[in-house]
């Protein structure tokens, strides 16, 4: 090694040694590199300490330096050659250009691969690693500030390839020309436009139905064509960028939202990222309202996303936060859930709606039992705390149908799409936006045990071919009518002039029933309505019978003496039985019969004739309808009785409404139901 790199300077004093370290400070290293010889042949390498953030805000600042003194060590130690510590967790290691290229590579594989047996606690060391950016032969004439951006260059690479790694600067390889020039570029690009919104959208897995949508950027730059937020953001959220790009994506959505005025997914709600920055600024939450009153965008059709590592650094600043956007009308949601060690803390004390379990959680919790059943308690725990699941990184048939039987209904990922610029999304939510929160209506006439929108199809008990299922064929009415024959069902009049009412004749459990397809209910918030006219009373009969994942709903006009029931068992509770009672209902009589769950308030409503009879409260949430039974159920022989005009809302419904749909049916000049107008 020549004098000149020689690894401990002589004339250091305090002034250009690092406080903490012990090592010279950036002022010692630009200074040293100032005195070498312009022909001197160098190496250099530039070590930064993935996720050393993290450890300051789980265990402390502290400790954080207590941990940078033993990692300089390490890399003063192992490269043996001049080292500097930049600032924060960065490193600068000066390499005699002597050195051959396989002794440089080995330091740096010796650096990294020693990380794991440092003398400190081992579950901190566990959660950090080295990336490591090397450049080669280069001359001191050039100035240490080109030296170095080539370095960092290559050590964002590194971490872009994904951390614990070195990657060597490479001059032909277009990459390390971005990340160098990313900071020069960035203020210029977004005042020309060159920042895009792409929409990754949110599908509801049970009905197909897309259900919102996560607005990303991308870089369209002139000469590199499309650069992907993993080149651009690291280099953003330490420079302090990342907030003027937050703020353009978010008022670029609400344009674009303004521009779907009248289309089927306009009022799709639209989540927006928001950076660590954004916490201390007590006016973001009316920054954001403003921005939404100027293009007349509902504040409920817009999400904030927060990181889940947010919330180590400052808990009560993010808690102040959340409720702020709350009161203004805003959904929160946190991204990256389970992806850190903050997870169960978040539950407790953040009010947010909406919980986005981390794609890495998600790959690493089913790849064996004991990860699928906590994956699976934390998606009930979460819909227990009424907060909304969104599972990302959905890319394969498997994961649907493991995740949806969990009980959670939203996915995103690319098993449906990748983000998509604007144009595309538009044609991807033309397509997928569907009217499954609205309602399913079955007028049960001749020949009609299918949706009015035919969506929806059902089947007699008995049908080999079975029910179709959502936007299936529903077949003809000649071959309905022929199978309803085929197992005694009869039609009578309905309470509609001109529109019929199919006669279920009773028969053994499970048997003369309708089955209708289990996409007519979707959410866990529903409301059944229902006209019947029973011919014979027999106990626990039921007219409707919803079976869920984790238990069942029904109504029965005769529960036992004297009483009708709403029934809702929780299958999850050795007690779980919920009876909403009512009266028992006369033979011979059309009565209208309403039943709502409201999932938020966990309340239970029957309502008959348009009158609330009954509640019930703290009545545990169902999840994910597996069959819909008309006309009985798997437990007691079935109904014997009229039944006409079913209807299924994926959403619950008050009084008002119940009172209004009654009053739709009674006050229509076809009525000829003869239904009691009071129970009194």
């Amino acid at each position: 090694m020549t004098d000149e790199l020689k690894r401990d300077p002589e004339d250091d004093t305090l002034a250009n040694l690092d406080y903490l370290t012990g090592l010279p400070n950036r002022r010692r290293l630009y200074t040293w590199y100032s005195e070498l010889g312009e022909n001197t042949l160098l190496h250099a390498m530039f070590v930064d300490i993935d996720n050393f953030k993290r450890i300051n805000d789980i265990y402390g600042h502290s400790m954080g330096d207590r941990l940078l003194v033993c990692v300089s060590d390490h890399i003063r130690t192992v490269s043996n050659s001049f080292t500097a510590r930049i600032g924060g967790d960065e490193f600068v290691v000066i390499f005699d250009g002597h050195l051959s290229q396989d002794e440089v590579y080995a330091r740096a594989e010796a650096l990294i691969e020693g990380m794991s047996g440092l003398d400190f606690r081992r579950d901190i060391l566990s959660l950090i690693s080295l990336s490591i950016g090397i450049v080669l032969n280069q001359h001191a004439r050039q100035s240490l500030d080109e030296i170095l951006s080539r370095c960092d260059a290559a050590m964002y690479q590194s971490k872009y390839n994904g951390k614990n790694q070195y990657t060597v600067y490479d001059s032909e390889d277009r990459s390390f020309e971005i990340s160098r020039n990313i900071e020069l570029e960035m203020e210029d690009a977004l005042a020309s436009g060159q920042f895009k919104v792409f929409f990754q959208p949110k599908v509801n897995m049970i009905s197909h139905d897309i259900v919102g949508a996560e607005a990303l950027s991308r870089w369209q730059h002139p000469l590199d064509g499309l650069r992907l937020p993993g080149v651009y953001i690291p280099v953003f959220e330490k420079n302090g960028f990342i907030s003027q790009l937050d703020m353009f994506i978010y008022e670029e959505t609400c344009r674009y939202k303004s521009r779907w005025r009248g289309r089927s997914y306009a009022n799709t709600p639209i989540s927006v990222n928001m950076s660590r920055l954004h916490l201390y600024d007590r006016e973001f939450p009316m920054k954001l309202m403003q921005i939404a009153d100027r293009y007349g965008i509902p504040h409920g059709e817009l999400e904030v996303e927060i990181t889940e590592g947010v919330f180590i650094k400052d808990a009560q600043e993010l808690i102040h936060m959340t409720m702020a956007l709350q009161e203004l009308g805003f959904m929160v949601s946190i991204d990256d859930f389970g992806s850190g060690f903050s997870s169960l803390n978040l539950l407790k004390d953040l009010e947010v709606d909406t919980v986005k379990i981390d794609k890495e959680f998600l790959k690493n919790s089913t790849n064996s039992p004991r990860g699928r059943h906590i994956l699976r308690s934390i998606i009930a725990m979460c819909r227990d705390l009424k907060i909304q699941v969104v599972t990302e990184g959905i890319e394969t048939k498997e994961q649907v149908d493991f995740i949806s039987h969990c009980g959670c209904q939203i996915a995103q990922g690319f098993y449906y799409a990748g983000p998509l610029p604007a144009d595309k999304f538009e044609d991807f939510a033309a397509e997928y936006k569907q009217d499954t929160l609205e309602a399913y209506r079955f007028r049960l006439g001749k020949g009609a045990i299918c949706s009015e929108e035919g969506g929806i199809t059902g089947r007699f008990s008995g049908d080999t071919t079975g029910f179709v299922g959502h936007g299936g064929p529903a077949g003809t009415a000649a071959d309905i009518a022929q199978t309803a024959r085929e197992q005694n069902f009869t039609y009578v009049d309905g309470i509609l002039r001109d529109h019929s009412a199919i006669s279920f004749p009773g028969g053994s459990v499970e048997h003369n029933v309708i089955e209708i397809s289990p996409d007519a209910i979707v959410n866990d918030s529903y409301a059944v309505s229902v006209w019947i006219r029973p011919r014979e009373l027999h106990s626990w009969a039921s007219v409707i019978y919803i079976k869920f994942e984790t238990g069942f709903a029904s109504f029965s006009p005769l529960a036992w003496e004297g009483h009708g029931s709403f029934r809702i068992r929780n299958s999850r509770e050795v007690n779980g039985w919920y009876d909403t009672a009512v009266c028992q209902l006369k033979e011979d009589c059309w009565w209208h019969v309403v039943l709502s769950y409201n999932a938020i308030t966990e309340n239970a409503v029957c309502y008959i004739n348009g009158e609330p009879i009954a509640i019930t409260e703290n009545v545990p949430t169902n999840r994910y309808v597996k069959r819909i039974m008309v006309g009985g159920d798997v437990f007691q022989p079935s109904f014997i009785g009229d039944i006409c005009e079913l209807v299924f809302f994926n959403d619950a419904k008050d009084y008002d409404f119940v009172r209004a749909l009654h009053h739709s049916y009674i006050d229509s000049p076809d009525y000829t139901g003869g239904a009691l107008r009071s129970l009194l």
